[in-house]
C-alpha cells in the first residue's frame, strides 16, 4: 500500500511537471502559450524613436522581439533592408545588458493572419534572474527605410519563440546570451 501511494504521488508530480512544460503548453495550448506579452505601435522608420517595454511573462522560455506590419506580401514586394535598434535591459534603474538588434533578414520573417513579422532579437526570460521590474528599452539608431510605406501601422511585439517541433527557438541566430 505504501509503494502504491509513493507511485501515485510520483505520477501526479510528474504529470504536473509535464503539464507545465513549454513543450506541452506550446503543443496543446498554443493560444495561451504564444499570446503576446507586449504589442504596441512603434515606428521604426524614424530615427531616434524610442519605446520602453515592461517584460511581464508567464513562461520561462525564449522570447522574440518582432517588428510587425499589416501586409501579407512583404515577402514578395520588397527585400528587407538595413535597420538597427539599440536595446537595453533595465532592472530597478540599472542597465543589465545592452547592444544592437540584428538587422532585418528575410529568413526571420513570418506571416500569420495577414501580418508579416520580422524577428530582430531573441532572448530568454527570466533575464539574469531579474524580477518583476525588468524592462526592455528600444531606440531606433538606423531607421528601417524599407518599411516606410507602413509608417504609422508598424507594431513592436514580444512573444514566446519556442517551437516544440524543432525543440528550439525560432530565430535562433538572433539570440543573445546573457
Amino acid at each position: 500500500m505504501r509503494n502504491l501511494k509513493i507511485f501515485l504521488l510520483l505520477l501526479v508530480l510528474g504529470g504536473m511537471l509535464f503539464y507545465n512544460s513549454n513543450w506541452f503548453q506550446s503543443i496543446f495550448l498554443p493560444e495561451r502559450f504564444y499570446k503576446d506579452i507586449f504589442n504596441a505601435p512603434f515606428d521604426v522608420t524614424k530615427n531616434g524613436e524610442s519605446i520602453s517595454i515592461p517584460l511581464k511573462y508567464k513562461y520561462k522560455t525564449c522570447y522574440a522581439l518582432e517588428i510587425a506590419v499589416p501586409d501579407k506580401d512583404l515577402f514578395h514586394n520588397s527585400e528587407p533592408g538595413n535597420g538597427l535598434l539599440k536595446y537595453s535591459f533595465v532592472s530597478n534603474g540599472r542597465v543589465i545588458a545592452e547592444g544592437l538588434t540584428y538587422p532585418p533578414n528575410s529568413l526571420h520573417m513570418a506571416l500569420y493572419r495577414g501580418i508579416t513579422s520580422i524577428i530582430i532579437l531573441v532572448f530568454d526570460l527570466p533575464f539574469n534572474s531579474e524580477g518583476d521590474s525588468l524592462t526592455l528599452d528600444l531606440e531606433v539608431i538606423e531607421p528601417m527605410r524599407f518599411l516606410e510605406p507602413f509608417s504609422g501601422k508598424i507594431h513592436c511585439k514580444v512573444s514566446p519563440s519556442y517551437d516544440a517541433k524543432l525543440g528550439k527557438c525560432h530565430g535562433e541566430s538572433t539570440r543573445i546570451v546573457h
